[in-house]
């Protein structure tokens, strides 16, 4: 298989007038489809008339067969009635004929009674037999059965009443029939028999007509006590009965319409679907090629508004090194229009010669991964000749089968951000520079805080020893101890010398255990007060024990009581105040020192701890810097607020309880 072809110029094809045709074609396939289903609604239409005709058809002939069916049973009860009316005029005991037509008779309860009624018995009611007074017993009952023996009287043929209720049993109802006998044109009597009607359906429709059909009397003759809902296949066959019309509700259990009508519409539904589904598939692809059409479109603006926009200078070479592509933005970054370098596979005018050959370079960061995430740094000529610092990444250009059909890289134009770097390393030397000079600073300042106690009572004690030698009041006994001291002073001076050495230059602390209510009482006993000022210590019950350099501390609490004594006479409250509390929190001791002074304003906390940071006259700002300095070394914190009780100076150190 030949490897695709780049060419940019086959996204400048022109697709306006393939878009008109293609609308004309869709507007061709949706009145096709409209048409295709108007024609498959019309069919639906025309056999669904079809089958509703036949239903009507069937149902009309079920309805005339059933009202034959059971008049028949019903005419051949009436004769067998009179024969059995004939045999009670001859005296004889009536027995139901044994004839073949007489299913009635053979039915199991079918007639639930039959009896003679007498011409003379039938005015009275009490002077029926009981069966009929029990079913008489109703009002509407009685009215039907005298309308009934009436019936048969006046006009010589046999009469119906009901369906009726049965005396006791509501729910089975009864339908009576009376015969009447003629006796020389002069009236004799009837003969009555009570029929169930739901036995004498059961009787007379056969059994192959109930597997298709559930026939029951209409709600309209009798109200049923639970009548099912409406459905279509729901239908009522009348059956005239003189004196007691029926109608018979029938339901159609398996309504299968006529087959041939279903056949030919199938067949015609399949070739209408056949067709829909074809101009469906049709309208598909249309409209495919209408996306992709609109797709591409969408993605050429797309693409071109994304190389207006990108900051990135983009590049693109066959595999055999020759420039391709290059986008607006690196044509603005070397100063040259695209014909100036699409096309070309020799060395350009923005490359400079010294960096080696631009497409092995490419090549060789496309195939390093570290080169891929971090890209190489390289340096392009602008048309004007200056040089331009870039970063470049390189990668290739892959199919969706892995296939490499050239590579691409993109230049990012990093030259002012490489004149902020310089610039930035040379302030870094600079801070670093003025970081030794404070440093400096500090150590100057500490020595100056701690030596100046034990060089000033060596001085008191040299100048004292002096005196007393050249008084001659001397001995050798009493310039021991002195000397002695002035050692110990010298040894002492000595360590502050080598400590804050360490501390300056960082180098590793010696901690100790430390009991901080000793500490915190030596160091306030050290500290010079002045007339009128009142020195508190508020230190727990509970010894506080936490890991520190003592001396170092000591300089820092030193340093923070010394100043708290200083600024507490300048406030309003008399005598002045300083107070020193311990306390604990969780892991962290707490040491607060107070004062009743002015205070520190708000504006001044966040630079109090600044180096050069004084608020007294003659100060040099570096007290409460280095203190600051001595508690972050042992992981600890300061906090400067008003004191809430003597509404000066509040500062807190907090130093953990554990290393």
């Amino acid at each position: 298989m030949t490897e695709p072809t780049i060419d940019f110029a086959v996204l400048d094809l022109d697709t306006r007038q393939l878009s008109v045709l293609n609308r004309r074609a869709m507007t061709w396939l949706v009145g096709m489809l409209l048409l295709v289903t108007l024609s498959i609604v019309l069919l639906a239409l025309f056999l669904r008339t079809v089958e509703a005709q036949e239903e009507d058809r069937r149902r009309t002939a079920d309805a005339q067969w059933l009202d034959q069916t059971v008049r028949f049973h019903l005419r051949r009860l009436e004769a067998d009635l009179g024969v059995l009316a004939l045999q009670v005029q001859r005296s004889e005991e009536p027995a139901p004929p044994a004839l073949p037509g007489g299913q009635l008779w053979r039915s199991a309860q079918a007639i639930a009674w039959h009896g003679w009624l007498a011409a003379d018995r039938q005015p009275a009611v009490a002077a029926w037999p009981l069966f009929l007074q029990s079913a008489a017993q109703h009002p509407d009952n009685a009215e039907a059965l005298s309308a009934m023996l009436t019936t048969t009287r006046g006009l010589q043929r046999a009469a119906y009443a009901g369906p009726l209720p049965q005396a006791g049993d509501s729910r089975v109802q009864m339908l009576w029939l009376a015969v009447p006998v003629f006796e020389r044109e002069r009236f004799v009597g009837d003969y009555v028999a009570a029929i169930r009607f739901d036995r004498l359906l059961d009787s007379v429709i056969p059994p192959w007509f109930f597997k298709d059909h559930a026939v029951a009397l209409d709600a309209e003759t009798f109200p049923l006590a639970a009548a099912p809902p409406d459905k279509p296949s729901l239908y009522v066959a009348p059956v005239n009965l003189p004196g007691a019309p029926l109608r018979l509700r029938v339901d159609a259990l398996d309504s299968r319409p006529a087959l041939a009508p279903r056949i030919f519409f199938g067949i015609a539904l399949a070739c209408l679907a056949g067709m829909v589904v074809a101009l469906y598939f049709l309208r598909r692809d249309t409209a495919r090629r209408q996306r992709a059409e609109s797709q591409l479109q969408t993605q050429m603006a797309l693409r071109t508004a994304m190389e207006r926009s990108v900051t990135l200078g983009l590049r693109a070479w066959n595999p055999d090194g020759r420039l391709l592509y290059a986008n607006q933005t690196f044509c603005r970054m070397v100063g040259l229009a695209p014909h100036d370098i699409l096309g070309h596979a020799e060395a350009m005018s923005y490359w400079p010669a010294g960096q080696g050959d631009e497409f092995q370079l490419l090549l060789q960061s496309a195939s390093l991964p570290m080169a891929q995430q971090v890209g190489v740094e390289m340096q392009l000529r602008h048309s004007q000749g200056h040089l331009l610092d870039v970063l470049a990444h390189g990668a290739p250009l892959t199919l969706g089968d892995g296939r490499v059909i050239g590579w691409m890289g993109s230049v990012l134009d990093i030259t002012e951000r490489k004149r902020v770097e310089r610039l930035a390393a040379r302030r870094q030397e600079l801070l670093e520079a003025s970081g030794r000079l404070i440093a400096v600073g500090e150590v100057a300042s500490t020595l100056a805080h701690e030596l100046n106690q034990p060089l000033g009572a060596l001085s008191s004690f040299a100048n004292g020893l002096l005196n007393r030698m050249r008084a001659g009041s001397l001995t050798l006994e009493e310039v021991t101890p002195v000397v002695e001291r002035m050692e110990r002073l010298a040894e002492k001076a000595g360590r502050v010398i080598q400590r804050v050495n360490a501390f300056a230059r960082r180098q590793e602390m010696s901690l100790q255990p430390l009991a901080l209510n000793e500490f915190i009482a030596r160091v306030a006993g050290q500290v010079p007060l002045p007339d009128g000022l009142e020195l508190q210590l508020r230190l727990p019950e509970q010894p506080l024990t936490l890991p520190a350099d003592a001396l170092l501390l000591e300089h820092a609490l030193h340093n923070l009581v010394l100043n708290a004594t200083e600024w507490a006479i300048h406030g309003g409250r008399q005598p002045a105040c300083v107070r020193i509390s311990l306390e604990q929190d969780g892991g962290l001791a707490g040491i607060r020192v107070e004062d009743s002074g002015p205070g520190v304003p708000l504006a001044q906390r966040n630079s109090i701890f600044d180096a050069f940071a004084s608020q007294k006259t003659g100060g040099m700002g570096m007290g409460l810097s280095i203190c600051r300095s001595i508690i972050e070394a042992h992981h600890g914190r300061i906090e400067v607020a008003t004191s809430a009780d003597l509404n000066g100076a509040q500062f807190t150190v907090w130093l953990p309880l554990t290393p």
